[in-house]
């Protein structure tokens, strides 16, 4: 199973090549989408002009992932993940965005990899299995 980060949608969203080629190569039963991936892609939209064809062309895009994904739910396990690791990356001086422990922790409870383009920040979360989409960035 492969949950995807906020950066490994945006990738898709933008139809980078090797991107859409990683998905591809998934099966798409087992490609997942999560609540606070989607919470991050909506503030990002949001933040675009509105009605700007910049904008439409990207919501299009990300409900284009919707549909194509499964979606998992928040669980009672990825609550326990998400207080554990908080606790423990806090209590090493190294803490973790929520909304990016939030997603680490769904990927773990399912347990699932997690498609990321941020490797050096997820690789914090010992347990966590990472697939590194960092070399797509054409930048």
């Amino acid at each position: 199973m492969l949950v995807l980060d906020t950066s490994a949608v945006s990738k898709i969203m933008r139809r980078q090549p090797e991107a859409l080629r990683r998905l591809r190569d998934e099966d798409p039963g087992a490609v997942c989408l999560c609540a606070p991936v989607a919470a991050e892609i909506r503030f990002g939209l949001a933040r675009l002009d509105a009605g700007s064809r910049r904008r439409r062309l990207l919501e299009h895009e990300f409900e284009r992932v919707r549909a194509a994904v499964r979606w998992v739910d928040w669980t009672e396990p990825a609550s326990r993940a998400f207080g554990h690791w908080k606790a423990l990356l806090q209590e090493r001086g190294t803490p973790v965005e929520d909304m990016d422990l939030a997603i680490a922790s769904v990927a773990v409870s399912l347990p699932a990899r997690l498609a990321t383009g941020n490797v050096r920040h997820f690789s914090r979360i010992e347990g966590l299995e990472l697939d590194d989409w960092s070399a797509d960035d054409p930048d």
